[in-house]
């Protein structure tokens, strides 16, 4: 399976990543452009998951500065 997504590659700069088929936390995310090692899969996972988490924050604190002020 090929996902486009950030970061972008540190080799090429491609945003496509091949998240192969494989048992989870034994397979690695890698470029599908120059086969650049992102890592594991579940170490990817934790990266955007810190990054959603961060954007939901700042969400919630705009929603309720929307709120107090309406």
């Amino acid at each position: 399976m090929k996902v486009k997504t950030s970061p972008e590659c540190p080799k090429c700069g491609h945003r496509m990543k091949r998240f192969p088929p494989g048992r989870k936390d034994e397979y690695h995310v890698h470029c599908a452009e120059c086969d650049y090692d992102f890592g594991r899969f579940d170490y990817f996972q934790a990266q955007f998951r810190h990054a959603i988490e961060e954007l939901e924050e700042q969400l919630q604190r705009r929603d309720t500065a929307d709120d107090d002020r309406g």
